[in-house]
């Protein structure tokens, strides 16, 4: 099945003054695809991510709960490592691990590496996602 072509524009019935709502729609036809519920999305990449994410093919979500399952038997079974992440996640919101530090995929990669965990089934954003 060909992929629909689609484009975020602005609402002017769902939008207010200051408060732009964007809906997704068709774009040959301009009908309204996806409105959020009637509310309109406050910005249009929040439009464009919803509409990725509804019409995922079912490989595409396959792989997702693949993924996610990978994850939590791993974090089970590695609970001193996700302790540690823990400990470090509230160390870095506290501000006390480094002022320019951020708690994100590309810290946990590096940590994963430290701890010698290099040929996992998923990736370092998937645990953030899925074990954190």
């Amino acid at each position: 099945m060909p992929e629909k072509k689609v484009r975020v524009v602005k609402s002017s019935e769902l939008s207010k003054p200051y408060e732009p709502r964007y809906v997704v729609v068709d774009f040959n036809t301009g009908a309204i695809l996806d409105d959020a519920q009637g509310y309109g999305y406050k910005t249009p990449q929040k439009a464009h991510a919803a509409w990725g994410y509804k019409n995922r093919t079912p490989a595409q979500k396959a792989a997702q709960e693949s993924a996610k399952k990978a994850v939590h038997k791993w974090a089970k079974e590695h609970r001193d490592f996700m302790n540690d992440m823990e400990d470090l996640a509230f160390r870095i919101a506290k501000g006390s691990y480094g002022p320019d530090d951020k708690f994100d995929a590309k810290l946990i990669a590096e940590c994963l590496k430290e701890w010698g965990f290099t040929d996992l089934p998923f990736t370092a954003a998937e645990l953030l996602k899925y074990g954190m």
